[in-house]
């Protein structure tokens, strides 16, 4: 003689059933929702330019503001000094920024490099014209934890800050 076991309650009051399909239906829309965003490219890497002026400087920074972990990760920086510059141009970058990434090489190379508490002051070369342009060629460090932080590149001027380009880069797992 086999004896059956049932493996679902014998009955479910109507309340169950509704609560279980209204649930069902909630995780379909949620899942949908998210397919739709990844299509749509709202998780993926993305970048975006910053740009102030101050003391005959204009700066230009074009930096990941979503990233990942192990991809590429823009970072260029475009000085622009109507006249030209006369001396060496000087830049801070946020060491938190620099840390967070595995870099292979400025373009240009800088002259010369300062390491402060929450700065890392870089100078170029003064180039031919009007504008300096900079390259960092970097992908996001390996490892990262998602976080979202503040980071800031600026022109000095004997020193002196003259324009400064804040912004935040987010990582994503």
């Amino acid at each position: 003689m086999t004896q059956h076991l049932a493996t679902l309650p014998t009955s479910r009051d109507a309340s169950a059933s509704r609560r279980g399909r209204n649930l069902r239906r909630v995780g379909i829309v949620a899942l949908c929702a998210l397919v739709a965003a990844a299509l749509a490219g709202l998780l993926g890497p993305r970048a975006a330019v910053t740009s102030v002026a101050g003391g005959g400087y204009e700066l230009t920074v074009r930096h990941a503001q979503i990233t990942r972990p192990s991809i590429p990760q823009p970072l260029e920086i475009t000085v622009r000094h109507d006249g030209g510059f006369g001396g060496p141009v000087t830049l801070s970058i946020s060491k938190d920024l620099l840390d967070r990434a595995d870099f292979n090489d400025w373009y240009p190379n800088p002259d010369g490099e300062t390491a402060g508490p929450d700065h890392v002051v870089y100078e170029f070369a003064p180039p031919d014209g009007d504008v300096l342009h900079v390259l960092l060629d970097a992908r996001t460090a390996p490892g990262q934890l998602p976080n979202s932080r503040r980071h800031t590149v600026a022109v000095l001027d004997q020193g002196v800050v003259v324009a400064e380009a804040e912004f935040r880069m987010t990582v994503l797992p």
